[in-house]
């Protein structure tokens, strides 16, 4: 593990990390603010959330490039400037209980940093700026200027995303996520290595402990994504893997316990 991604040696005291995705997305639309609190009061280490830009080069938390699965708006994100965006019913799709969420700004997530959780910030490959200017560049400056640098870290599919992140800024932390399709052919210390990143990321589908050995001898660290029950916590301990992604970050604490005896 590099000397430089102080935040994940911080929180490796306490092995697996629990990882909110999307927020505790079991209990609350994915990607919003009434996630993130939740998966704040589970007690998880880190919350992982995507981000798009808008229209207007703005960057907003949200999984897909259209609007229409998760909220009521229509059409690509990247087409709306950022008001409007915040203005669209983001929650009501998941119930009418949340009819007042939107989806967020990244500037205004950043703050949450201030309730001793780390932010896991997933690029999605696909994203442009709309003036040419870098999307890796845009991220890191935010970053930097919001003073969360050491609180965060950035993934993507992308991996040449992610080795212009470090190039950009050696010290924030970086994971590269597996793409079964196009990275089949390498190692996954390999594929880490080619981007300079220190975190390998992939499914619970495609973890073994050859995969989690690879990893570990390389100096490197692994989250696994798509841990949905008790039985799957219980083998992610067992590969001694160091961070569990999951949507609900609560189940995954009390399997943790449960599995230690706690």
């Amino acid at each position: 593990m590099s000397e430089t991604t102080t935040l994940l040696l911080h929180l490796a005291s306490e092995k697996p990390l629990v990882i909110a995705h999307r927020g505790f997305s079991d209990e609350a639309p994915e990607n919003t603010i009434a996630a993130f609190h939740k998966a704040i009061s589970a007690r998880a280490h880190m919350i992982e959330f995507d981000v798009r830009l808008s229209a207007d080069n703005k960057f907003v938390v949200f999984h897909d490039k259209k609007l229409e699965r998760t909220s009521e708006g229509k059409g690509l994100v990247k087409k709306h400037d950022a008001e409007a965006l915040a203005r669209i019913d983001n929650g009501s799709w998941f119930s009418s209980r949340f009819s007042r969420e939107r989806i967020p700004l990244l500037r205004d997530v950043l703050p949450l940093t201030k309730h001793n959780v780390a932010l896991n910030i997933e690029i999605k490959p696909d994203v442009e700026s709309s003036d040419g200017t870098p999307v890796e560049e845009l991220l890191v400056e935010m970053l930097a200027k919001a003073r969360v640098l050491h609180h965060s870290m950035i993934t993507s599919f992308n991996h040449k995303m992610i080795k212009r992140v470090k190039h950009l800024r050696h010290e924030i932390a970086a994971g590269i996520i597996y793409n079964p399709i196009t990275n089949f052919r390498r190692s996954p210390s390999q594929l880490a290595a080619a981007a300079h990143a220190e975190i390998f990321i992939c499914s619970k589908y495609q973890v073994n402990h050859d995969v989690v050995s690879d990893v570990h001898e390389s100096g490197l660290k692994i989250f696994v994504y798509g841990v949905s029950s008790e039985r799957d916590t219980g083998r992610m301990l067992r590969l001694g893997v160091d961070g569990i992604i999951c949507n609900n970050p609560a189940m995954v604490r009390r399997a943790i316990e449960v599995y230690r005896g706690e």
